[in-house]
């Protein structure tokens, strides 16, 4: 089957059915276009958004989504910063909408916060000093600011909800620096 025949099929899938696809690819017959694995994310998390879906179904569908991330990443070249911002988002949704899952390394609000956190490049007072005078920087001291205000942003709806710890004293000083970020 191509890789435009499994994109078109992939939406009658299921979960089960994505993954043991993914499982059989290889650096030689993986898809190169980034805008395929992108499509064919999407496809996943069209399922991710039901909510006619039980939470489980929802997390294993979200699950496909960023192993389909990963593999954009590692395949086709996928900018590793969007990944990563993609990957926040996603796992900053559900447990928003599903709760939190303690021990589970995608659904745990602390792990996410982790990898948030183990993520960023800068220290929350060198992106503020940066931010100061953002328009006068180099373009790629632009990007990186706003790669880290795209890392960081998803942990915004959930600060309220972390319990008080070092890890949630350095968000809460990472969302308030994030207006000034461009």
């Amino acid at each position: 089957m191509s890789h435009q025949d499994v994109a078109g099929d992939m939406d009658a899938w299921s979960s089960a059915r994505v993954r043991q696809w993914m499982s059989t690819l290889s650096e030689d017959d993986a898809p190169r276009s980034v805008n395929w694995w992108l499509k064919t994310r999407w496809i996943a998390q069209l399922h991710v958004y039901d909510r006619a879906l039980t939470a489980e179904a929802r997390r294993e569908w979200a699950e496909v989504a960023l192993s389909l991330t990963d593999r954009a990443e590692r395949f086709a070249g996928y900018d590793r910063w969007s990944a990563a911002a993609d990957s926040f988002n996603l796992r900053s949704r559900l447990i928003q909408e599903l709760g939190s899952v303690p021990g589970d390394e995608n659904w745990d609000q602390a792990a996410l916060v982790r990898s948030v956190l183990g993520a960023v490049t800068l220290m929350p007072a060198q992106a503020n000093e940066l931010a100061e005078s953002w328009q006068t920087l180099p373009i790629e001291h632009i990007l990186l600011l706003r790669r880290h205000k795209n890392l960081v942003a998803p942990l915004a709806p959930l600060v309220d909800q972390l319990p008080a710890r070092p890890d949630a004293e350095r968000v809460r000083t990472w969302l308030a620096i994030l207006p000034n970020l461009p």
